[in-house]
C-alpha cells in the first residue's frame, strides 16, 4: 500500500501561472502523475477563476477544495501579502477522500450545518475524519460573519458517532472588506461549508495551540443578546472592560475591537489552569452608545461565567504540543495547520512569526496551512469555534 502526499507553494502576480505553478511543485514532489485529492489556496490579490484554471489545467479531474484566505504556510514558506499560493496533493490505493459542500449558508447556518451533516452520512456510514472549510464572511458592508456555532450544531446532531474533526473559516483580510471565495472542483462559491472526509485506514489526531492564557478573576455576563453582550456583573460592558485592563491601557473604546478576547472555562471553575477546556470569544465590534461588546460568535449567554484573557504566543508550547501530537502518529502522512490571522507578526506585536516555529517543528512531514477568521476544533468532545488559537491536524496511514 502506498500513499504518496507533496506541497507546492508559489507568489507569482500572474494568477493562472501561480496556479499552473504550485500545483505542479506539489505533484512534482508527490511523484505523481495526477492526485485523487488536491487541497489550494491563494491570497486576496489573485483572480480566482484564473487560479483555479491555472489548477485545473494540471490537475485536470482531481476532487478538490480550498479557497481565498488572508496566507498560507507550507514546510519552507509562509507568507501574507496577498499573492502567495499553496497546494496539498495526495494519491493513496488505500485511502479515499470524498468531498462535499452545502451552499447557503448565510441564510440559516444551523440548517446549512444539518443539510451538510445528512450528505456526508448518506455517502458514509463509519471510520472517517472530516476537514472543513466554511466562508467566515454573510456580508462585508457592513462585517458581518457566519456563526460557526450554529451550523456546528447542525452538524453534530446530524452526525452521530461524531466523527474526528477540524475546520476553519476563510477569510481574504483582516478588515472583512475583500469577499471570500471557495473552490469545489471546478465550482466558485461563496457563503458555504465544504467538507472533505477521509476513510480508510487512518489516523487523525489534532491538537489546539492556544495563545490565550486568564487575566481576571471570573466575571458573570448579565446581559446578553445573540452576539451582543451588554452587561457584565450588571454594569455596562464597555465600562467592566476598561476598569478591568487598569488605568493606564491607553485604548480608546472602539480599539477594543478584535483586541478584547473573553474565555469560557469549559472544565472546572477552580481547577489548574488547562489550555485544552477553553474556548476564547473574540470582540468583533463595540456599540459605544449601548456600551456593548459585539462578538464573533452568538453562543456566549446571560449567566456565563467569563474571564478577560491575555495573548501570548508561548513557542516553546507550540514546539511541545506539535511534538506530543506526531508522536502519536505511527506513519504520519500530511500535516494541516489552521492559524488564526491575528497570530501573525505584524498583528500579534511578537518579534518572531509563530508559524515558523510551526515549521520547524513539523520537520520534513508536509505542512499545508492557511491564516484563518475562526478555527474549529473539538473540546471535550465537542466541536467548538476558536479565536487566537493554532489547530494542528496529523493525518497518518
Amino acid at each position: 500500500m502506498a500513499t504518496n502526499v507533496g506541497i507546492g507553494y508559489s507568489v507569482n502576480k500572474d494568477s493562472f501561472k501561480s496556479g499552473v505553478e504550485c500545483i505542479s511543485k506539489a505533484i512534482d514532489k508527490a511523484g505523481i502523475s495526477e492526485p485523487d485529492f488536491s487541497m489550494i489556496y491563494c491570497g486576496r490579490k489573485h483572480n480566482p477563476k484564473e487560479f483555479l484554471n491555472g489548477v485545473r489545467s494540471v490537475t485536470k479531474d482531481s476532487k478538490l477544495i480550498g479557497g481565498s484566505c488572508f496566507g498560507v504556510i507550507t514546510n519552507d514558506n509562509l507568507g501574507y501579502d496577498g499573492y502567495e499560493c499553496g497546494a496539498a496533493v495526495i494519491k493513496s490505493d488505500h485511502l479515499k477522500f470524498d468531498v462535499f459542500v452545502q451552499t447557503e449558508l448565510e441564510k440559516d447556518e444551523y440548517a446549512a450545518g444539518k443539510s451538510l451533516g445528512l450528505k456526508i452520512k448518506k455517502e458514509i456510514a463509519s471510520d472517517y475524519s472530516l476537514l472543513l472549510l466554511y466562508d467566515s464572511i454573510k456580508s462585508n458592508d457592513p462585517p458581518r460573519l457566519n456563526y460557526a456555532t450554529l451550523f456546528s450544531k447542525g452538524l453534530e446532531e446530524t452526525l452521530q458517532p461524531f466523527p474526528e474533526i477540524v475546520g476553519g473559516g476563510l477569510l481574504s483580510d483582516a478588515l472583512f472588506a475583500v469577499p471570500c471565495c471557495q473552490f469545489f472542483n471546478d465550482r466558485i462559491l461563496e457563503k458555504s461549508i465544504l467538507a472533505v472526509s477521509i476513510s480508510g485506514k487512518h489516523t487523525f489526531h489534532s491538537s489546539i495551540i492556544h495563545g490565550c492564557k486568564p487575566s481576571s478573576s471570573y466575571k458573570t455576563l448579565t446581559k446578553v443578546e445573540g452576539p451582543v453582550i451588554y452587561e457584565i456583573d450588571n454594569q455596562p460592558a464597555l465600562e467592566v472592560i476598561d476598569k478591568m485592563l487598569g488605568p493606564d491601557h491607553g485604548l480608546k473604546w472602539k480599539d477594543f475591537a478584535l483586541y478584547i478576547t473573553l474565555g469560557l472555562n469549559l472544565g472546572k471553575k477552580f481547577e489548574d489552569f488547562d489550555y485544552n477546556n477553553y474556548a476564547n470569544r473574540l470582540v468583533l465590534a463595540v456599540d459605544e452608545k449601548e456600551k456593548a461588546l459585539i462578538m464573533f460568535e452568538p453562543d456566549l449567554k446571560t449567566g456565563d461565567e467569563i474571564q478577560l484573557m491575555r495573548r501570548s504566543i508561548d513557542l516553546n508550547y507550540v514546539t511541545e504540543g506539535i511534538g506530543d501530537i506526531v508522536t502519536k502518529v505511527k506513519n504520519p502522512l500530511f500535516i494541516f495547520y489552521i492559524d488564526c490571522a491575528g497570530r501573525v507578526k505584524p498583528f500579534s506585536g511578537g518579534l518572531l512569526e509563530e508559524a515558523e516555529e510551526v515549521q520547524n517543528a513539523v520537520g520534513d512531514i508536509p505542512l499545508l496551512g492557511f491564516y484563518s477568521g475562526v478555527e474549529l476544533a473539538k473540546i471535550r468532545g465537542k466541536l467548538q469555534p476558536l479565536d487566537w488559537t493554532g489547530v494542528v491536524s496529523v493525518i497518518g496511514e
